[in-house]
């Protein structure tokens, strides 16, 4: 009875969904606003190093990019900069986006 019940209301989303999006003005609109929502809780890191070419963490993950790197999209609020040389060399600092705004460091590091 549980599944059949769950199934139905299943069903019933999708029905609603799909009726919505056949509506092109009210799913665009639906769409807009998620994306300016999202740009609310949206910064950007601007990196620059000294030498450049020092690979990119952010909260210890690697983003697969390297310096420079301008406009980085990070959710807004506090994070971990790691930049790493091909030495090895490193540097870690702490950091705050702001919300629509670009946060620009230019790190330099050691030889």
């Amino acid at each position: 009875m549980k599944t059949h019940l769950a199934t139905s209301s299943i069903a019933a989303l999708l029905l609603a969904c799909s009726a919505l999006l056949a509506r092109p003005g009210v799913a665009a609109a639906s769409l807009e606003h998620g994306q300016r929502a999202a740009d609310a809780e949206t910064g950007y890191l601007d990196i620059a190093s000294d030498p450049p070419g020092a690979k990119v963490l952010i909260d210890g993950t690697d983003t697969g990019k390297t310096t420079p790197q301008p406009k980085l999209a990070l959710p807004a609020g506090h994070h971990k900069l790691t930049l790493v040389r091909a030495d090895g060399t490193s540097r870690s600092i702490g950091f705050k986006v702001e919300a629509g705004q670009t946060t620009k460091l230019t790190i330099h590091l050691a030889s």
